[in-house]
């Protein structure tokens, strides 16, 4: 089975990086159920840190998890060869590449690209925990990114400004349960 869905996301998943999150989460979250939408989150997190593409090290991780090494594999395999074909057909006819309707068709996906990118940014949002620090995280890591600075730069920044509130508050940002303080009092 986890092949089968690899290569559905392999073959469907257009748009490369964060555009491909959204439907590998609606196919291993929402169809499979094989982890819950925070075990998702915190792997697209961790997976961000690791060389290599985002969505390869999300679905390697994720098919580890399942079946292991054999599992990681296999599941990777699955996942990139409708790609490498792709890059291989291309690479074949890259003489048709100045072609209007090639050209057009390019653009638009493009365009869809964007609209991905933003369902994306808004499922990964709707995920967060609601706090100020979220919202000012957000909008520094976006100016940071606007203004041209390394995207490392920007995580360590922002994992800096993470720790301190953690180590203010000493308790971690989390999605959905309750304050240490809270659940003591009930």
């Amino acid at each position: 089975m986890l092949i089968g869905v690899y290569t559905k996301i392999g073959l469907l998943g257009f748009g490369g990086g964060y555009a491909v999150l959204s439907f590998i989460r609606s196919e291993v979250v929402d169809g499979h159920a094989w982890i819950d939408a925070e075990q998702f989150d915190n792997v697209v997190e961790m997976s961000a840190f690791a060389p290599g593409p985002t969505t390869s090290n999300v679905l390697a991780a994720i098919a580890y998890r399942l079946q292991g090494w054999k599992g990681l594999v296999m599941g990777t395999i699955a996942a990139l060869w409708p790609s490498f074909l792709l890059i291989m057909l291309l690479a074949v006819a890259t003489r048709i590449l100045h072609n209007p309707w090639l050209t057009g068709a390019l653009h638009g996906i493009e365009v869809a690209v964007v609209g991905l990118l933003i369902d994306v940014v808004w499922t990964l949002w709707k995920d967060v925990p609601k706090a100020v620090v979220t919202a000012i995280l957000a909008l520094l890591s976006l100016a940071l990114t606007v203004l041209g600075l390394n995207p490392v730069i920007t995580i360590g920044i922002a994992a800096a400004i993470g720790l301190f509130d953690f180590l203010i508050r000493r308790q971690p940002l989390s999605r959905g349960s309750k304050p240490t303080s809270e659940i003591h009092h009930e």
